[in-house]
């Protein structure tokens, strides 16, 4: 594997990606590209010769290609993990080193080595590690490395330049985790909690991105910053240092993150925000619904101080656009009472209209998916590519299944047929005179947000014939392979991995896992009897 001198290792570094619909279109969605980005940016250029490919912005990637690489780089969300292994197949029968990272590596990373080289189990600084480790051809099967590992270093913008990635703002990572336990999120799975870079990182990070975009684009002339923090309001005397850092940058015209609900309701904080040129904040609402967010342990969003629909209007007429999803569990309410909450946020103006609309999910390795196992409410043959947001994946309903499918292919293909659009545009412009403001900018936001359901919907027109998991609907990317691909690789890198089987039971690759974590909970169980037992020995 060493380098001849002089000579440098070709390295592909590859966000996998499997849409919406199950079709091969391109989506080019706004906040996926980062992770190949900070991938790229950790290896050295005089080693290697680095390349930057996105399947939701270039389209999938052509296994026909006669490129070759030394080491290729594979990551990707849950619903994309079979595609990382597609690409695996590929670029191991050229003899390329394959390293996977990403939530299903860092959760499950000893079934993760079935399919690639190398796993990362942990954070993106382990790409350090893994390069060095390829140089001195002594790679290992697994990397592990805590999320709250998180070192300083330069990300390198350029890569999106010549990749042509080109999201109309910059996308700048100022912390990683979280702090709170959604029992539905992977962060809390994966041990991320809330660490920060240094603020001098942050600000290189900034001007890198400004200066590496083309000459003649938006994002060089009217510089827009998007942090894509899990939880960009996790320590506000951090975010405060921030926006304030960002109010004096002669550069930055404007700024957004993602928040969580609880900081909308620090109305002091909110005037610093919209002072400090903050126009544009992504918040955690989920669900109106007190009980589905409190079984989902979402206690930021149950404060009692507060009423969300307010907290929202009034950022807005601060000049902060607020955007958020819905997310309805089909097993809690029937259709009519998920309808009926469709048409509550149309009737709330100026509250604004989410983003998207999706589903609940039982996410692999999550509280809420150990529960869900435990309670037997997996569909049966669930599988990860299932893990998309709009297949239904629970076998207990709140109503019947095929008004469930009807009422999810509505709000994915035909959200027209649930929303008003006449009221949506009464509502877009309560919204911008509540707004108050001239700058176009923050129109075509309040505006674009308004409508995104329907602009989602005209970039997937085609129903699917299913939106039930473990149903035969995939995309064509399983049926490319070669010919003369013996059976046992197109069971190991083609065919669907499932979480559970026929019955709804857990798969076997999944019980050494199902065990440990019972083995964990017990050791738990017993030392909180062993400190109650000590306390009573004390009183």
């Amino acid at each position: 594997m060493g380098a001849s001198q002089g000579k440098k290792h070709s390295v592909l570094v590859v966000c996998a990606h499997l849409r919406p619909g199950r079709t091969k279109r391109r989506s080019r969605h706004y906040l996926q590209p980062l992770s190949g980005l900070h991938i790229a940016s950790l290896i050295d250029k005089r080693n290697f010769h680095v390349q930057l490919y996105h399947e939701d912005w270039h389209g999938p990637y052509d296994t026909s290609r006669k490129d070759t690489y030394d080491i290729v780089f594979l990551t990707g969300l849950q619903a994309d993990f079979d595609r990382m292994r597609q690409l695996s197949y590929h670029f191991r029968r050229c003899d390329a080193v394959v390293v996977a990272g990403g939530s299903i590596c860092t959760l499950f990373p000893e079934f993760a080595t079935r399919f690639f080289d190398v796993v990362c189990a942990g954070g993106v600084d382990l790409v350090r590690n893994i390069v060095a480790d390829f140089l001195r051809d002594d790679l290992r099967a697994i990397y592990r490395s805590p999320q709250t590992n998180v070192t300083n270093y330069n990300v390198d913008y350029s890569y999106f330049t010549k990749s042509g990635i080109n999201p109309p703002a910059h996308l700048i990572e100022a912390s990683r985790g979280c702090s709170f336990r959604c029992s539905f999120c992977v962060i809390p799975a994966e041990g991320a909690s809330h660490t920060s870079y240094h603020l001098a990182t942050v600000a290189e990070a900034i001007d890198s991105a400004i200066e590496s975009s083309p000459y003649f684009s938006f994002r060089r002339w009217y510089p827009i910053i998007f942090f894509l923090d899990n939880n960009f309001s996790d320590d506000r005397a951090r975010l405060i240092e921030l926006a304030e850092f960002l109010r004096s940058h002669k550069k930055v015209r404007a700024w957004g993150a993602m928040m969580t609900q609880d900081a909308l309701q620090d109305r002091e904080l909110v005037d610093q925000l919209a002072a400090s040129k903050c126009f544009a904040i992504f918040v955690g609402v989920e669900s109106l619904d007190r009980e589905v967010l409190r079984r989902f342990n979402k206690k930021q969003n149950l404060s009692r101080r507060s009423n969300i629909v307010d907290d929202i209007i009034y950022a807005e007429s601060k000049g902060i656009c607020l955007m958020y999803g819905y997310l309805f569990d089909p097993r809690s309410h029937a259709v009519e009472q998920m309808k009926a909450q469709i048409a509550a946020l149309e009737r709330a103006a100026p509250l604004p209209m989410p983003i998207y609309f999706s589903l609940f999910l039982p996410l692999a390795g999550t509280a809420s998916f150990w529960d869900d196992v435990l309670a037997g409410e997996l569909r049966p043959n669930l599988r990860l590519r299932d893990l998309d947001g709009e297949t239904i994946a629970y076998s207990r309903l709140a109503d019947n299944v095929d008004d469930v499918t009807k009422f999810v292919e509505a709000f994915n293909r035909a959200p027209s047929s649930l929303v008003d659009r006449s009221r949506v545009l009464l509502g877009t412009l309560k919204r911008l005179w509540n707004v108050a403001t001239l700058n176009p900018v923050q129109w075509y936001l309040v505006w674009a947000t308004n409508f995104r359901m329907f602009i989602w919907a005209r970039s997937y027109p085609s129903p699917r014939q299913s939106y039930l998991a473990g149903e035969d609907i995939l995309d064509p990317q399983y049926f490319e392979h070669p010919d003369d691909i013996s059976d046992e690789d197109r069971r190991t890198y083609f065919e669907p991995i499932s979480l559970s089987d026929d019955q709804g039971r857990l798969c076997e690759w999944l019980e050494p896992y199902a065990n440990r974590r019972s083995a964990g909970r017990s050791s738990l169980e017993t030392a909180a009897i062993q400190i109650g037992e000590a306390r009573s020995g004390l009183k």
